[in-house]
């Protein structure tokens, strides 16, 4: 019996450390290119899901809770293998049967998630909040439909009305309706601005530029939509404070009142289409007559998986969904899911440490 060792290994090894130490540095980026889409979307879409399903819970006068992801560590691990196969006796027995040389890889990732349960006082006190106004000056002047953005946020201005639900004889009152109608209009020509005062948390200037006629007469139509005294301004920069508040304080002020995020989630919940069946049973209450904020918002109902769904949730018996091509609906929820994680992540920090956390392994 002989051993055929003709095959020289120096060269075999130094190609295997090298690929080792190749694989080594580029294995981290690849695994941010690979996975952190994927954990965002994930989260993302999950997060979606929770708060539909919260506010489907809503209409059926459900508790719903929530789950907000702290962390997500994912631990890497790379390890090599490399075979070398040897022949024993005659050559004849074995030729072109063997692999003289063989490695390979192996990549393993095992996650581990945190999770915080969103509760307590301070998440409660939050939710039930007016929104400051800092919040709605931001989102007027960044928002590309300036006029919805104060449907939603804005409850009152100088006693004009924007309730998110009508009495039964009660109508949507037209002042509003012509109010928010004219700050887009300004908003969106770039005439009016959000300044805050200085040295005066949560105080709040408009400025107006009114220095040609269309502008100037929409100025005016707006103070005297609002009670505001309509004298001629000196300069051509209109200036009116504003305030968190139910009336004016003083002569030639607006005192503006905000919604919550939880009044927000409310006027979502009237939208949800609730089967005949539920509403007659008694399971899920009876929609309201919608105001301005949420007239035109729709959750559908299926008895099926949706197609062409933003955002779907199983409840009871069926799916409740938002439709893709449902742009009103869809930026509403966007506004209420930046709002609401916002009230999530600031009640959350107080908190120490996580209380779930979950190691995923494969």
């Amino acid at each position: 019996m002989r051993i055929n060792s003709r095959i020289n290994l120096t060269p075999i090894i130094t190609c295997l450390l090298c690929c080792v130490l190749v694989g080594c540095s580029v294995v981290g980026p690849k695994s941010i290119r690979s996975g952190r889409m994927a954990y965002n979307e994930a989260i993302s879409e999950t997060n979606n899901q929770q708060i539909l399903k919260i506010v489907v819970q809503d209409r059926y006068e459900e508790r719903g809770s929530l789950l907000a992801v702290s962390s997500v560590t994912a631990n890497v691990k790379i390890s090599s293998r490399a075979n070398i196969q040897a022949g024993f006796g005659s050559i004849d027995n074995y030729e072109g049967n063997l692999v003289p040389f063989s490695g390979g890889f192996i990549y393993e990732e095992n996650p581990t998630i945190s999770y915080v349960p969103v509760d307590g006082e301070s998440y409660l006190r939050q939710l039930m909040a007016p929104l400051p106004i800092s919040l709605l000056a931001q989102l007027s002047r960044n928002l590309s439909a300036s006029k919805s953005s104060f449907y939603t946020l804005v409850s009152s201005v100088n006693g004009i009305y924007n309730p998110g639900f009508l009495n039964a004889n009660e109508e949507i009152d037209p002042r509003f309706d012509r109010f928010a109608t004219l700050v887009a209009e300004l908003t969106e020509a770039h005439r009016l601005q959000w300044a805050q005062d200085s040295g005066e948390e949560g105080k709040f200037t408009l400025v107006i530029d009114q220095s040609d006629p269309i502008n100037e007469g929409r100025a005016r139509e707006l103070q005297e939509l609002a009670g505001l005294p309509t004298s001629g301004s000196s300069t051509n920069l209109l200036t009116i404070p504003v305030a968190l508040a139910w009336q004016e304080n003083d002569q030639g002020s607006l005192a503006i009142t905000t919604r919550s995020v939880y009044e927000l989630v409310d006027i979502l919940a009237g939208a949800v289409d609730v089967p005949e069946e539920d509403l007659a049973a008694g399971v899920a209450r009876r929609p309201a007559k919608q105001g301005l904020a949420g007239s035109e918002l729709y959750v559908h109902h299926s008895d099926s998986k949706p197609d062409h769904a933003y955002i779907a949730v199983a409840f009871r018996d069926g799916w409740f969904y938002i439709d893709e091509r449902d742009l009103v609906t869809k930026r509403y929820f966007k506004l209420l899911g930046a709002l609401w994680s916002s009230t999530i992540a600031d009640s959350t920090a107080r908190q120490s440490a996580p209380v779930l956390t979950v190691p995923v392994s494969r």
